[in-house]
């Protein structure tokens, strides 16, 4: 994709509000996603980028959703870090409710199979 093709599309999507539809596929695509929901007087984005990135992580996309009532905004994270458990415990601090997550925590990656192969090597002898 060319940077005109990157540029054209960026404001074809913001000049429409995003669909249910694709404010759920924001969490089909990345490492891991926070959704919260945040009244919009409490809604500051310096706030939360802040809270992110004081745990080492980066937002690699956001999109917030007004519900109806506008009582309220959605507010979708995706980040580029597999295990959110400083970053959860961020927003818990600061009184931020979260409603949805996904990350893939669960997931032994390939240094954690050879470490416990080690281990269990160690303990047959």
């Amino acid at each position: 994709m060319s940077t005109k093709e990157f540029i054209k599309n960026q404001i074809a999507r913001a000049g429409n509000p995003p669909t249910h539809e694709q404010f759920t596929e924001l969490s089909e695509s990345e490492r891991s996603i926070i959704i919260l929901e945040v009244k919009p007087e409490d809604y500051m984005l310096t706030e939360i980028a802040r809270i992110v990135e004081s745990n080492n992580a980066h937002v690699m996309a956001l999109c917030v959703m007004p519900l109806s009532s506008r009582e309220v905004f959605l507010v979708s994270l995706k980040f580029d870090v597999e295990d959110l458990t400083l970053i959860l415990r961020g927003f818990e601090r600061f009184d931020y409710k979260v409603i949805y997550y996904f990350s893939r925590e669960g997931e032994v990656t390939d240094t954690q199979k050879e470490r416990l192969a080690e281990l269990l090597y160690y303990l047959e002898m």
